[in-house]
């Protein structure tokens, strides 16, 4: 039987259950688009969230619920300028401190997830600080702004919000992530791979704390993809170029018909570590949306390059090779 464990390595903005505000539900119409939304966005289903949350706020326009829903569905879709949108409704609707706080704390999530300059990030850090001189008591809001400071390198103002994050009683989820910050800030910098525990085709446990020191390539591909199937010689070849002991590659399935891949793989004779994802735990920890993706993580569990896709002017292997030239752990 395979199993596989995950346990999330890298930093990530946590935020607090949303606090108690009266929702209107004297329209049965609203009511029941209110709730369907809200179904639908805990099931993470944000599309049907999005389109039944619009509804509600057509019926009734002053949710603050609503409109903390629409920012969440929103961002979890990818629309950074409605999700922000959303979030400034909510705040102006906000009654009391503690909703404010939730509001500017989301508003600060979803800025801090599309920050690609110093601005981007002072503007993120700006709602978190809102968020916890609203809420000082809440221990995650503290942690973000932690997050965020260890972005920009300031690690000293960092280590004081962490400080404050443990006084304040936090859950175990928000306290891990505070003592990791604590003993090494760089995890909120870089981009850290989850930690994966999987039992592979040929009976080995394979997990990343595993791979320590080495590089490890993560081939994430399918039997029913194209460029998948054409990337298999290339693949063999880069497990020829580097010794075992120095570089490991594992090729990562999402394919739902077991004996599909079996035989395929028994058919091109790919000898090396195979695992196939059918529930896709492995998938969804490290983003995968496009086949083939393949990861270069280093020794330290970084993720150095993401390569989507293949490139028919350019081998698998020549796209690699820049960063794995790079890589200490190749050329000692």
């Amino acid at each position: 039987m395979k199993h596989v464990a995950l346990i999330a390595l890298a930093a990530v903005v946590l935020t607090p259950g949303a606090p108690a505000q009266s929702v209107p539900n004297s329209n049965p119409a609203f009511t029941e688009q209110f709730e369907a939304g809200k179904r639908a966005l805990n099931d993470g289903h944000f599309k049907d969230a999005l389109g039944a949350l619009k509804k509600a706020v057509k019926l009734q326009e002053d949710c603050y619920a609503c409109y903390t829903g629409l920012a969440i569905a929103n961002l979890k879709l990818g629309d950074g300028k409605a999700a922000l949108e959303s979030c400034d409704k909510a705040i102006s609707l906000a009654k009391g401190d503690s909703a404010r706080a939730y509001a500017h704390n989301l508003k600060g999530q979803i800025l801090l997830s599309k920050a690609e300059n110093a601005t981007q990030l002072e503007m993120a850090e700006e709602e978190y600080r809102m968020a916890v001189q609203l809420d000082p008591a809440a221990a995650a809001y503290h942690l973000n702004v932690a997050t965020v400071l260890v972005r920009q390198s300031k690690d000293e103002a960092a280590k004081s919000e962490l400080e404050a994050c443990m006084k304040a009683n936090p859950n175990p989820e928000v306290a891990k992530t505070a003592k990791m910050l604590l003993a090494d800030p760089r995890r909120g910098r870089e981009t850290f791979a989850p930690d994966f525990k999987v039992r592979t085709l040929s009976g080995e446990q394979a997990s990343l704390q595993q791979f320590a020191g080495k590089v490890l390539v993560m081939d994430f591909w399918a039997t029913w993809c194209p460029p998948c199937r054409e990337s298999v010689g290339e693949l063999k070849d880069l497990t020829k170029k580097y010794p075992a002991e120095k570089l490991v590659l594992i090729s990562v399935s999402a394919d739902k018909d077991d004996d599909a891949w079996r035989s395929f793989i028994e058919k091109k004779h790919m000898g090396w570590l195979q695992y196939r994802d059918s529930d896709h735990q492995l998938l969804d920890a490290f983003g995968i949306h496009g086949f083939p993706t393949y990861l270069v993580i280093d020794g330290d569990g970084i993720i150095r390059t993401r390569i989507v896709g293949l490139n028919p002017q350019e081998t698998v292997v020549h796209r690699l090779r820049a960063t794995l030239e790079k890589m200490p752990q190749l050329n000692q």
